[in-house]
């Protein structure tokens, strides 16, 4: 027994932390507020061995798995000056596709980012020059993120969010230093991000001017554009919060919606989802959300999980539903949903089917990209390979720089899914698919 205790504390412990919870040891419960403590353990019933189980499966390895052979089209090539572009996202308005997406002078989610966007007039043959929609930074550090365009009574409406650097965040050189959010993890007052929100702009003139910056979601940076349930209401995703509004618009009567146990003062951005999970007590980062709904009115938000060291990675989805139209959700299930760790797409088809539109393979650099299908809303048994180059070198150096088919997201008319990926957050690429091919 004196052993076994020595080797639960003291100078053991200390030199292999891990060594006490591998023997069955409970780590003690860090301060709330500690940027250097790592997150508590949440009670039994949160921890992986406990959490809740959903049957959303796609039968990943076993599924009946289809190739399809589609032709691809580069919308935009990274270059120097504007050599990050990832969050890409397509509209089909009008006989016009518009694609819209993030980029950056050369590394992620920094300084002098915006949101750009690109037209066809022949069904993504070929793409005009890129514009920006994003106003001019508001400070020295805005950071904007795009997140779609959507078009509602004649107009077009594009998404996007926008945070700021504060100086504890940056280097002498101005550039913001990323070990800084996960050093912040465990405070509710130390603050990497500052003036965080989301805004729109709308167009009357198929984009070719935006209108004044509308400012209408505090402490939230959205991961999709809005998406509408059965009875209109739009849903806007993020990643641990999800707003949603009965405007169809879908420009004003935002109110707050997520996960349960979040603080009040839950910030909804590529650092405050970090935060809000270290607070609720998860082992494991739940982010960038897409829902769908069943015949039973149940909303079903599926969630990347991201890994909290030590524990190891899920390779899964998980999701948290709702039976009241969005206004409360459930506490965050695991799917047997196999993931790489990629944003993706869910929503169903013409023809009933639920997809998911996503990269599955657990073990891979976000390829392939299949289609997954499904007449239940459970079983994703029916796989179309819709992309499935092996990988791709990066053509210009900057911060993870992965990824061939990242971050997919699609729109649907006409018989047709048109699909939108990044590559290596360098290039922006373009898919057509004829749903006819859908067995």
């Amino acid at each position: 027994m004196k052993r076994r205790n020595f080797l639960m504390s003291g100078p053991i412990a200390a030199l292999f932390p891990w060594l006490p919870r591998a023997m069955g040891a409970e780590a003690p419960q860090a301060a709330a507020t500690s940027r250097e403590a790592p997150a508590a353990l949440a009670p039994a019933q949160h921890r992986r061995e406990g959490t809740p189980q959903s049957p959303i499966t796609n039968r990943w390895g076993i599924a009946r798995y289809t190739k399809l052979d589609l032709e691809e089209t580069c919308i935009f090539r990274g270059r120097e000056g504007a050599a990050y572009n990832h969050h890409p996202q397509m509209l089909f308005d009008q006989g016009r596709l518009y694609a819209s997406w993030s980029n950056g002078i050369i590394h992620e989610d920094q300084p002098g980012q915006r949101m750009l966007f690109a037209v066809s007039e022949d069904d993504g043959k070929t793409w005009s020059k890129e514009s920006q929609i994003t106003p001019p930074p508001i400070e020295k550090t805005s950071t904007y993120t795009a997140e779609g365009i959507r078009s509602h009574d004649g107009k077009l409406i594009a998404y996007y969010g926008h945070y700021g650097y504060a100086d504890r965040a940056l280097y002498w050189n101005g550039l913001p230093n990323g070990a800084c959010i996960r050093d912040y993890r465990g405070s509710a007052d130390e603050w990497a991000h500052k003036d965080t929100f989301a805004a729109v702009r709308m167009s009357d003139d198929g984009g070719r001017t935006w209108g004044e910056p509308i400012r209408n979601i505090e402490k939230f940076v959205p991961n999709l554009r809005p998406f509408p349930t059965r009875s209109g209401r739009l849903i806007i995703p993020g990643n641990i919060t999800y707003p949603y509004t009965d405007d169809p618009a879908g420009i004003e009567g935002w109110k707050r919606a997520g996960l349960p146990r979040l603080p009040n003062w839950v910030v909804d951005d590529p650092e405050g989802f970090h935060k809000g999970c270290f607070f609720r007590h998860d082992i494991r980062n739940y982010c960038e959300a897409s829902f769908f709904q069943t015949d039973d009115g149940v909303l079903h938000m599926m969630q990347r999980l991201d890994r909290i060291a030590p524990y190891p990675s899920d390779g899964l989805l998980g999701v948290t539903e709702s039976s009241d139209n969005g206004e409360t959700w459930s506490e965050p299930m695991l799917t047997s949903y196999t993931d790489c760790g990629c944003r993706f797409q869910f929503g169903r088809l013409p023809d009933g089917r639920f997809f998911g539109l996503t990269c599955p393979n657990p073990r891979s650099d976000r390829t392939p990209l299949v289609l997954a299908t499904s007449r239940d809303g459970v079983v994703f048994d029916q796989h179309y390979e819709v992309g499935g180059i092996p990988g791709m070198t990066p053509h210009i150096p900057g911060h993870y720089r992965n990824g061939v088919y990242g971050y997919s997201s699609c729109d649907i008319a006409n018989g047709k899914m048109y699909i939108i990926y990044s590559r290596n957050k360098e290039d922006i690429y373009f898919s057509r698919l004829d749903l006819s091919a859908l067995a």
